[in-house]
């Protein structure tokens, strides 16, 4: 059985059953060793401020990084081509959205966020997340 040891900390994470072990903790694995050190601290000898302001200071540049990853992950995704190379597709086809909104696509726009938003011929706009039908 392989495995790694997580320094400081005597956890071992290893495989089972034939899978891969995780080589990295994630945000909720810092939360709960956080949350296990306040719990089992000695009461005569706490945990000073400065260190546990620390901690905190950490836990928050994991969140910011994972959410960075995700952003990143997006934008990657946009970069590729994802939604935008399926954009032509959508040009000249008939659509149905919300409440019975219908009508033919005359052109199709991306959003700041990335998202395809579709311009029907009577003007009006409909998300192309919305779309409920297609002919």
């Amino acid at each position: 059985m392989s495995g790694f040891d997580v320094a400081g900390l005597g956890l071992r994470a290893s495989g089972s059953n034939g899978k891969e072990a995780r080589q990295t903790l994630g945000q909720e694995d810092f939360l709960t060793l956080l949350v296990t050190q306040l719990r089992n601290q000695d009461p005569l000898n706490p945990l000073d401020n400065e260190t546990f302001v620390a901690q905190l200071a950490q836990f928050s540049t994991v969140s910011g990084i994972t959410e960075m990853g995700a952003t990143l992950g997006r934008l990657e995704a946009l970069a590729s081509g994802g939604q935008r190379a399926s954009a032509p597709n959508w040009i000249g086809r008939e659509v149905t959205g919300p409440d019975d909104q219908k009508g033919r696509v005359a052109s199709v726009g991306i959003g700041e966020d990335g998202a395809l938003s579709l311009t029907l011929e009577d003007g009006s706009s409909l998300p192309l997340s919305s779309v409920t039908s297609l002919a």
